[in-house]
């Protein structure tokens, strides 16, 4: 297992090549915000540079990035930060999951590509960083969201939350 520091996303130039259909609801099953999101990946969409070791691939933010946040990542950031083992899966572009295994102060990482070139790779990681870097990722991608009118200031707060639970608990004083 390697032993590395480099683990960033960095939000990257616009995607003008997107093959999907655009988001819609026609049942209504979706909230405002989920609706939202949608459209924010779909409409200002843009790749996604993941760096673990010397390992970089892209993503984007439509389909992967969006599924990613539907997937639950602030709580499983949240997650992660209460010592728990999460797993973030890249299927559609990449066919990749990052597996993030919290132990003391460290992250044991797993990278795992499958399809038509299989590769299996094992870091170490501080875990300080990778928390940071994570909720760094998220604040920024929902602040675009906020910034492009398609969610709101409140709904952002409020869905990003969870990624800082562990830093809001820490200010709480019970007297």
């Amino acid at each position: 297992m390697k032993r590395i520091t480099n683990f960033t996303w960095q939000i990257g130039e616009r995607n003008l090549d997107n093959y999907a259909l655009p988001p819609d609801d026609p049942l209504g099953e979706l909230s405002d915000f989920e609706l939202g999101l949608r459209r924010f990946c779909y409409e200002c969409d843009r790749k996604v540079v993941l760096k673990i070791g010397e390992i970089e691939f892209a993503v984007f933010l439509d389909p992967d990035i969006c599924m990613v946040l539907e997937d639950r990542l602030p709580e499983q950031i949240g997650e992660l930060a209460e010592g728990k083992s999460i797993r973030i899966d890249f299927a559609e572009s990449y066919q990749l999951t990052v597996i993030l295994t919290p132990i003391g102060e460290m992250i044991h990482c797993q990278l795992k590509r499958f399809g038509d070139r299989e590769y299996n790779y094992d870091y170490e990681l501080d875990k300080e960083q990778v928390l940071g870097e994570l909720r760094r990722f998220l604040a920024e991608v929902m602040q675009l969201a906020v910034n492009g009118g398609y969610v709101s200031l409140e709904d952002k707060e409020w869905f990003i939350a969870p990624a800082f639970a562990e830093r809001i608990k820490s200010v709480i004083v019970v007297r």
